[in-house]
């Protein structure tokens, strides 16, 4: 039976990082060639938003695999790593290094979000095995009788509207996803919790320069990392800067307010470099809002939400971008079981998108319940995340496998429950114990020390529920149905 023209196997709308990934997991998943895979994106060139641009290694790994990190390093990505993390611009910081993980890949990825789209994108192109529209709009999407979505409607660079049939539609058009909203999964918890200012700095003097530097004491955290080898030989370095919902300043202001309430806690002389870029940024600054989506159902009857679309968090953990590739690479997997699949028959079945979330449901709450926690210890705003926050960067100082445990989680490379929740009550129980000892018995009396470990438990416990919802998702066994969201 010949193919329709109008149908594919696979229709994914957002061609950014995890799409162009998506595509290419597929695409190899398939050996005889033949399956029609569509990508869709409504930008004919990079998304104008700020956006990630921090792969931790498992995601560079995924890149290796797909054929895509030999091509972003001749354009100009960084190699990265670790972490470099300064809990206020005077401390000696602590080396968090991708090395110290047995087993896995030592160093990450950076990369100017406009190198990494344009990279993939091309590289699909050349090869040519996966059909790539750019400007096309989803305008809709088609429901069989039964309910299952088995097509998408779409607008062209002319308007027209254009239906197609597929088996299949993934969501990769981030955490404002079309698709998601038109399938009608809620937004349910979905907050914006503040915003991210971003500016470039060439050739910033950072402490190592192949890590990325968290950098604490000012309302939010500050980070700075290495994103582009140019091809003159400088090195351009994003600062991204945390900042509140309410924004205390707008335009040109705001660059004043940074300067005020930012930049000073930041290591010299990288302030002063800092300072220069913001100075001379042109208009206002790079911006995009922080929003937490606990993730949402990631499948429907042939659909499949993926990166952002499916949940996203705070990036103070640097994770998104790791996520989106996992979960390409998950449904790459999940294709390859289906590939002798016969024709009239959907390449990736009910079963294998349930077998996909099983996967998706437990890698991202961990990702999720890891941004909120640090996130709020990094910020400081209550006494007992202020105790949190001093008890971790004293066990980071307490030696080499501690700090080995902690970016195993971080990085993404360490999924297992059990070393999350040790690493989670270490913490909260080194808060404790450090909070009743007596540093200077004269100004630090028992009233204070108590006051201290009262924040620190009330903090440990808030996140209890958080926790357990992370080790129940790990855990639950595949055959038992997920509650409805």
């Amino acid at each position: 039976m010949s193919p329709q023209p109008n149908h594919y196997d696979v229709v994914i709308i957002g061609a950014g990082l995890a799409g162009c990934a998506t595509a290419r997991a597929l695409r190899d998943a398939d050996p005889t060639g033949t399956r029609r895979i569509l990508l869709v994106d409504k930008c004919t060139d990079v998304h104008p938003q700020f956006s990630g641009e921090f792969i931790h290694p498992r995601g560079a790994e995924i890149l290796d695999k797909l054929g895509f990190y030999a091509p972003l390093v001749q354009a100009g990505a960084v190699d990265v790593d670790g972490f470099l993390a300064f809990e206020h611009a005077d401390a000696q910081p602590v080396e968090l290094d991708y090395a110290d993980v047995p087993n896995r890949r030592p160093r990450g990825l950076a990369v100017h979000h406009k190198t990494l789209v344009r990279t993939l994108r091309g590289e699909l192109r050349r090869a040519g095995d996966v059909e790539l529209r750019e400007g096309w709009s989803l305008i809709e999407l088609v429901r069989s009788d039964s309910g299952s979505i088995c097509g998408v409607v779409l607008s062209g660079p002319d308007k027209t509207r254009h239906t197609l049939t597929c088996d299949l539609v993934v969501g990769a058009d981030g955490k404002n996803s079309s698709v998601r909203k038109l399938a009608g999964i809620s937004d349910e918890g979905r907050e914006t919790i503040g915003f991210t200012a971003g500016v470039s700095v060439t050739d910033a003097t950072l402490t190592r320069d192949t890590y990325a530097h968290v950098m604490l004491g000012a309302w939010g955290p500050v980070l700075a990392y290495p994103i582009q080898n140019e091809a003159d030989g400088t090195v351009t370095t994003r600062v991204t800067l945390d900042l509140p919902k309410e924004l205390p300043a707008k335009g040109a202001a705001l660059k004043d307010h940074l300067l005020e309430a930012y930049v000073p806690f930041l290591p010299a002389p990288l302030s002063t470099q800092v300072a220069e870029a913001i100075r001379r940024h042109p208009g206002n600054l790079y911006m995009a809002p922080t929003v937490d989506l606990p993730a949402p159902a990631a499948i429907q009857p042939g659909l499949a939400l993926v990166g952002d679309a499916g949940g996203c968090s705070h990036p103070i953990t640097a994770s998104g971008m790791t996520m989106g590739l996992r979960d390409a690479e998950t449904l790459g997997e999940e294709a390859r079981r289906r590939a002798a699949a016969p024709r009239g028959e959907p390449w990736l079945d009910g079963a294998a998108l349930r077998r996909y979330r099983t996967q998706h449901d437990r890698y991202v709450p961990t990702r999720q319940a890891l941004a909120s926690a640090i996130y709020e210890a990094f910020r400081g705003e209550r006494e007992g995340s202020r105790a949190i926050r001093r008890a971790l960067f004293e066990y980071w100082g307490s030696g080499r496998s501690a700090r080995s445990r902690s970016m195993a989680l971080l990085s993404c490379s360490e999924g297992r429950p059990s070393v999350f929740l040790a690493e989670y009550f270490k913490t909260a129980r080194h808060a404790l114990s450090s909070s009743l000892v007596p540093q200077h018995a004269r100004r630090f009396p028992v009233a204070d020390r108590v006051r201290r470990a009262r924040g620190a438990a009330a903090l440990a416990k808030d996140k209890l529920g958080l926790v357990a919802a992370v080790m129940w998702a790990q855990v639950r066994p595949s055959w038992m149905p997920h509650a409805s969201r």
